[in-house]
């Protein structure tokens, strides 16, 4: 299974800066982990802002759900993290499907 997800990460008051780097240069460690290991299939971070996207293939929604709670940027801001999670799959299935008349027609 493959989802697209969204990290948007926000500084707690309580973060100092350096702070902040340093569990992100942590969670940059894990995710170039998580690239070689072939688990993330692409990874982006947006220009000028603390979002980050990521193609990730996991088996199961439960597979992603616990990968993504041991992440260390998440253990380590909690609520300064929010994440939206996407199920996709590939565009050229559902435009076979759709000239298989699966979707109406």
């Amino acid at each position: 299974m493959q989802f697209i997800v969204r990290f948007d990460v926000k500084q707690p008051a309580n973060v100092s800066n350096e702070e902040l780097i340093a569990i992100w240069r942590r969670e940059a460690v894990a995710a170039q982990g998580a690239v070689d290991a072939g688990a993330v299939k692409h990874l982006w971070k947006v220009a000028g802002q603390r979002t980050v996207f990521a193609i990730i293939e996991v088996d199961s929604h439960e597979t992603l759900d616990r990968a993504l709670g041991g992440l260390p940027i998440i253990r380590e801001l909690g609520p300064g993290v929010t994440t939206e999670a996407l199920a996709i799959y590939d565009y050229s299935t559902y435009a076979q499907d759709l000239e298989e008349g699966v979707h109406g027609g």
